[in-house]
């Protein structure tokens, strides 16, 4: 599997040319009722590799305090009124625009998981008087606190998913499929750890596990482990006893471990 980091190297030049582009957009805009721009998505995180379908610059525009302006108003007519957000084409690009109020420390936490993830992956390309800057390092604070008591959090309900009350009670039933289905929502559970453990927030749940191959503290051969794991045999209680064992001793007991000793 390419990871991100291979698709970052695979793609340097190209999102080297997509990150000019957006500077060229952002310098011809009218900047005036504007505080904070970022640069968002996978442009930011460097794996943009647009298919046949292509694929849109994200850009994250934050108004001044008080101000009224709309995306309209800076960017013209959306060309896109079907996605969610402000589409406009500017030369060969797309870019897909978020515009929202300026965003606090007090606004953030108040962000789904997903969102506080996107944000703190993207860059500042402007930034009028450093006011985003000084509310990052409030974020970042808010953000250890938040991810060591998520991993916390998590790590007590994968041992409450795996307990021996848990399996009795589905044993008892011959209920092999649920215990297999807890055993992968407490996976899962694993990988979100697995974020914590980086001091990150976790992505949207359709590229969390492709994100997480690239994360720095990882247990070994993680790929490996991650493909022994989702093989399921649904009706096999050996099968499940196996991938629970290689569970425990791999994912769980990494983030478990007290990172003095990673």
């Amino acid at each position: 599997m390419k990871d991100k980091k291979e698709i970052a190297r695979q793609q340097a030049d190209f999102i080297e040319k997509q990150k000019i582009e957006a500077k060229s957009f952002i310098d011809k805009i009218d900047k005036s009722e504007i505080e904070t721009i970022l640069l968002a998505g996978s442009v930011a995180r460097g794996d943009f590799f647009p298919g046949k379908f292509g694929g849109m610059i994200d850009l994250v525009v934050m108004r001044k305090n008080g101000s009224k302006v709309t995306a309209e108003d800076i960017f013209g007519p959306n060309q896109e009124p079907d996605i969610p957000f402000h589409c406009v084409k500017s030369g060969a690009c797309w870019f897909e625009i978020l515009f929202t109020d300026f965003i606090t420390a007090s606004d953030f936490v108040k962000f789904d998981e997903p969102r506080k993830y996107s944000i703190l992956e993207a860059e500042i390309v402007y930034d009028a008087d450093g006011s985003f800057g000084n509310e990052l390092n409030k974020i970042n604070e808010l953000k250890n606190e938040e991810c060591a008591l998520e991993l916390k959090n998590k790590i007590g309900y994968i041992n409450y998913l795996l307990s021996d009350y848990k399996k009795d009670r589905w044993f008892r039933r011959d209920a092999f499929l649920q215990m297999h289905e807890n055993l992968n929502t407490a996976i899962r559970m694993g990988v979100c750890g697995l974020y914590y453990k980086n001091n990150s927030y976790v992505p949207a749940e359709d590229r969390q596990l492709y994100y997480s191959l690239s994360l720095e503290k990882l247990p070994c051969n993680y790929e490996k482990v991650l493909v022994k794991l989702k093989s399921q045999t649904s009706k096999s209680f050996s099968n499940y006893k196996k991938r629970e064992e290689l569970f425990r001793k791999t994912i769980l007991a990494f983030i478990e471990q007290e990172d003095a000793h990673l």
